[in-house]
């Protein structure tokens, strides 16, 4: 009986390549399920189709982020460290990887997603208050001091109104980076 549930609502699931432009990867997901964690945050699980296999991720957005922008001007103090954080669906987001390996056209030594994977983030439209409500665009900064050696940007954008999660290619430079991150290579 818990695989026919796990099967209701697959069918409503899309492919996840929606890229405009041939030169990026950009990936839109149905979000499945929403709630707040103990400490209020936004929790979204993600799901969409590549080919005929099924991929998720779960994305965690930080409940006090504000916009960044203030009177035209870039607020430094409105970079949130942890600020947007993705966490591994088991398979499912394995799959993710895997798809956005290939996707990117990057090879890696494992596709299996790490646990849990932190950025900073930066919230560049909307409201995050009114998450509910609102489509927030954000940029989230991986590895932001470089420590890893592994720095890459990816816009993350929310439409929970319309059940949407957007991961938007920043730049071609980033992809064997937010690879590496995704996957701890």
């Amino acid at each position: 009986m818990s695989f026919l549930n796990f099967l209701k609502g697959q069918d409503k699931l899309k492919q996840i390549d929606v890229s405009e432009d041939q030169d990026f990867v950009d990936l839109k997901l149905t979000i499945t399920k929403n709630w707040n964690d103990e400490n209020q945050n936004h929790i979204v699980q993600a799901k969409g189709l590549w080919g005929k296999e099924t991929v998720g991720i779960e994305v965690s957005f930080r409940r006090d982020m504000k916009l960044g922008i203030v009177d035209t001007e870039v607020d430094r103090k409105r970079f949130y460290r942890e600020g947007i954080n993705f966490y591994s669906m088991g398979e499912l987001s394995d799959n993710f990887t895997k798809a956005l390996s290939a996707l990117f056209k990057t090879e890696v030594a494992s596709c299996k997603m790490s646990e849990a994977v932190v950025s900073t983030a930066f919230v560049l439209s909307g409201q995050p208050e009114y998450f509910d409500e609102e489509y927030v665009k954000t940029k989230v900064f991986f590895d932001d001091t470089n420590e890893k050696e592994k720095y890459a940007e990816w816009y993350v954008n929310i439409d929970l109104k319309n059940r949407v999660l957007e991961l938007r290619e920043k730049d071609q430079e980033y992809r064997k980076n937010i690879i590496n991150i995704l996957t701890n290579n």
